[in-house]
């Protein structure tokens, strides 16, 4: 409380500033009707305080502060969250040859970001991750780790491998074409279309065909995880 009486001090005289020199702020009290006394100022005066007031009560609100709210496995899978790491995705792969290009170290970027974004610290024992890469023709399907490096940064597992996202890429949106939670909310599947803009031709997109289905994380519910991820090229006659 004293901390404000000094802020409205310190307003108040502030809110007298507006006034200007030549304007004489005269109070006058006057008795209305035998009642009690009133201050009567100048309309350069009201203007003043009317400023202050509003910062008065600008100061005075609390401040509001934003909790993230922690997940389990149990709470239902939201379309808003399975668009978020459809984004998170498509930001991650731009970022990794955001680091191929300055030279950072981009393999550590491509672990970082598939063990992020693809359920390894969720498989069950006989299952596996389902991955269809785009381009791709020789070895169709990736299941494991090093399959998954290959593919992204052409880390030599498999010939065909050039390294997807060391193209690079300097931007991808997608748009969504729908997206189906099942009952009880355990998994979300979404199909779409994302546009990959390569660095080398930014005036350009490559169009391109996905499915992406997310689990939550079983070492971070609050994360959405992939275990089927397709992808391919528009067919073309």
């Amino acid at each position: 409380k004293q901390m404000m009486k000094i802020v409205f001090a310190l307003l108040l005289t502030n809110a007298f500033a507006f006034v200007p020199s030549s304007t004489v702020v005269t109070p006058v009290a006057r008795r209305p009707h035998g009642g009690q006394p009133v201050m009567l100022v100048s309309k350069n005066a009201v203007s003043g305080l009317t400023v202050l007031a509003a910062a008065t009560a600008v100061a005075e609100k609390p401040a509001t502060t934003q909790v993230a709210v922690k997940k389990s496995l149990s709470d239902p899978i939201t379309k808003d969250e399975v668009r978020a790491a459809v984004r998170a995705w498509c930001d991650g792969i731009v970022d990794i040859g955001r680091v191929y290009k300055s030279g950072g170290d981009y393999k550590a970027r491509a672990i970082q970001h598939i063990e992020k974004h693809y359920a390894f610290d969720s498989i069950t024992e006989g299952s596996k991750l389902l991955f269809k890469p785009t381009l791709a023709s020789e070895y169709n399907f990736r299941s494991d780790m090093d399959e998954f490096i290959s593919y992204f940064i052409g880390d030599g597992v498999y010939s065909e491998d050039g390294g997807f996202a060391i193209k690079p890429w300097d931007a991808v949106r997608f748009d969504t074409f729908g997206t189906f939670i099942v009952p009880g909310g355990s998994s979300g599947t979404t199909s779409g279309i994302y546009h990959f803009t390569p660095s080398a031709a930014p005036d350009t997109e490559v169009k391109v065909e996905y499915t992406f289905q997310f689990i939550r994380s079983k070492t971070d519910p609050s994360q959405l995880k992939i275990v089927l991820h397709h992808s391919s090229v528009p067919f073309s006659k």
